[in-house]
């Protein structure tokens, strides 16, 4: 656990000591939920994941990585829908930077949105990502945890009974 807390603390240092700085002078205020938007990607580094397509014939495909950060902002921003991330990203100017977009027109269109999700989804985008984390901070590690079972045991027990008259019971009486 240590290799990773090292490793979130260097991580921690680098992004508040020189990156917030920077994406500040660069971008404006960055709000709470930006902050934890740059400190999740900069984790993660999405970017080492998503495949480039430059110098392939035809039409260029609209930036994976781009659309991978968006997704993720999806999420760490709560926002429900992928039209309401697209009307967030035309809104909000720091956050389409931060997922990769200089202007509103760079932004791809919902249907790009689409199918970029079925492509991420098809590779596995997630469980590669979480397997390749926690292969690098806990590679050798032995992680324990204390799982507790609440399923109800069927005990032998048998109600009390208890002495005197029904009568006398309802009127508080023994």
């Amino acid at each position: 656990m240590s290799k990773l807390r090292d490793a979130v603390s260097q991580y921690w240092l680098t992004i508040q000591g020189s990156l917030f700085p920077w994406l500040k002078e660069e971008s404006g205020e960055l709000t709470k939920k930006h902050q934890e938007l740059v400190t999740t990607l900069e984790l993660l580094q999405i970017e080492r994941f998503t495949y480039s397509n430059r110098g392939f014939p035809g039409c260029p495909l609209k930036s994976r990585s781009a659309i991978a950060r968006a997704f993720i902002a999806k999420m760490v921003c709560n926002i429900p829908t992928t039209r309401m991330l697209l009307d967030r990203l035309a809104g909000d100017i720091t956050l389409r930077w931060i997922c990769g977009w200089e202007r509103v027109n760079d932004v791809p269109h919902e249907s790009t949105f689409s199918r970029a999700f079925d492509e991420l989804s098809k590779s596995q985008l997630p469980q590669l990502v979480h397997k390749t984390f926690i292969k690098t901070h806990y590679a050798n590690e032995i992680v324990g945890h204390n799982s507790r079972d609440s399923t109800a045991i069927a005990a032998g027990e048998r109600p009390v009974r208890s002495t005197g008259s029904k009568a006398t019971r309802q009127a508080g009486t023994p």
